[in-house]
């Protein structure tokens, strides 16, 4: 069984090499992998188990004005880019009454899975009436071959990458080229205590209101995703909702696990961590702007919101983001100081004071297990070492950071698991108004749902 069913998310960006530079400079990540083919310029990005490929298109302005796709036919080596991979310039948006062409943004849209038989995976998508957008191809180098294709999702520009790299010992894919180290040092940086990133953790969409359930069906048909329960207040038809006076907000999680045999299946839930979770974000009707409703705005559809990534230590790991200039959504003020919360933060053993500093947010309330089953020992870093029965408690730690790009799209998600396998309702609530109270204090007019 695979280390992790993603192999990769991809970035697609108008500036490859700022948004390159600002993953290796911030968060540590080290280039280790690029190409240049006729349609794009891709750099490839890692730290640890987490592969993000930065694709900067060649064609953007070309296929605007032309208003169609203009890559049907591509050679073998230019296969992963792929018209349909810049699909989120077909979005309509209306301007003056009329459709436009969408193609000034920065998105998040590719998430790449590891299956055993990309044949027969096809083949349930076909059953279902998926869009396949690429069929299955064979792609050798020097290194080896990789067998692949590509669908896409039910989610605005979303696509998903099918995978077989077993026959393959490259680095990465054929046909990119390794990045030279010259210094060791810098490889070894990027695997230290300092910011520790080990895995994606989930995948957050942004979708239209009323759209959840036939998301969770299609991934559930398509794909063989099982729905996952995200807290114990979770209804199995409405989802988690959350509905106050300030956010409106339903959510609905599945969960993605590698199978070796059948390629992608559900099998019973295990938590040995081979897993991806999808989770579904949806506004409330009648809610007024919100964050779901201002990323489909300014995003110009559906997508991505947000990407969650896993870390052992979440204290060091979101001070050295900070320091490295990482900028953060700040919890509410009163966060630390609400009903049980310091009770809560005593219990686990962490110190009040250094969370604050961080703002890191803690919450121990997040799935539908007793609180008898201990956390397992892997999920311990050295700061995490309970004692005084402290060990029995199963909680999460979170922090959002600021949008990446230029517009309040997608942000990134650092989490810190400790037995915990749900997301927890308090954190929830706070994230989204840390990020509410981000977005307000922005100097633009309030955005509105799209119509």
């Amino acid at each position: 069984m695979e280390a992790d069913c993603v192999h990769h998310i991809e970035i697609l960006t108008r500036d490859g090499e700022a948004v390159t530079r600002e993953f290796v400079s911030k968060y540590n990540f080290v280039l280790f992998a690029k190409r240049s083919c006729s349609l794009a310029n891709q750099w490839v990005l890692k730290s640890r188990n987490v592969i993000f490929v930065v694709t900067q298109s060649k064609l953007l302005n070309h296929a605007s004005q032309n208003n169609k796709k203009t890559c049907d036919f591509i050679s073998t080596d230019d296969f992963y880019v792929v018209s349909t991979e810049l699909e989120y310039k077909g979005t309509q948006t209306k301007e003056n009454g009329s459709s436009k062409i969408y193609d000034e943004i920065d998105t998040v849209n590719n998430v790449a899975l590891k299956v055993k038989n990309v044949g027969s995976c096809l083949q349930r998508l076909k059953a279902c009436g998926a869009t396949i957008l690429k069929k299955e191809t064979k792609i050798v180098d020097n290194f080896g071959e990789v067998d692949l294709a590509i669908v896409k999702s039910c989610v605005g520009n979303v696509i998903h990458t099918l995978l077989n790299c077993d026959k393959y010992k490259g680095a990465f894919l054929p046909y990119f080229d390794t990045v030279p180290t010259k210094d060791v040092h810098l490889i070894e940086k990027a695997e230290s205590e300092t910011v520790n990133l080990t895995h994606f953790d989930h995948v957050t969409f942004a979708c239209e209101v009323g759209t959840s359930s036939a998301v969770l069906q299609w991934y559930e048909d398509c794909l063989g995703l099982t729905r996952f329960f995200m807290n114990s207040d979770e209804d199995a038809d409405d989802g988690f909702v959350i509905n106050t006076t300030d956010i409106g907000l339903r959510l609905k999680a599945m969960e993605y696990w590698h199978c070796a045999e059948i390629g992608i299946t559900a099998p019973q839930q295990s938590k040995d961590g081979n897993g991806i979770k999808f989770v579904i974000a949806e506004a409330l009707p009648d809610q007024g702007p919100n964050q779901v409703a201002t990323f489909l705005t300014e995003h110009g559809g559906p997508g991505i919101q947000h990407i969650g990534l896993h870390t052992p230590d979440i204290v060091t790991t979101v001070s050295c983001l900070m320091t490295s200039g990482v900028e953060f959504a700040e919890p509410p003020y009163t966060y630390y100081t609400e009903v049980g919360k310091l009770e809560d933060i005593k219990q686990i053993g962490q110190c009040v004071a250094i969370l604050e500093t961080n703002g890191i947010l803690v919450d121990m309330e997040v799935d539908r297990e007793t609180d008898s089953e201990e956390i397992p020992s892997e999920t311990h870093s050295q700061d995490q070492t309970e004692t005084d029965g402290h060990s029995s408690k199963k909680y999460l730690m979170q922090k959002f950071t600021k949008p990446l790009f230029d517009r309040n799209t997608f942000f990134l998600e650092v989490i810190h698991r400790c037995g915990a396998t749900g997301f927890g309702s308090g954190n929830i609530t706070a994230l989204w108004r840390s990020v509410q109270a981000y977005m307000s204090s922005q100097q633009k007019p309030p955005v509105t749902a799209a119509s």
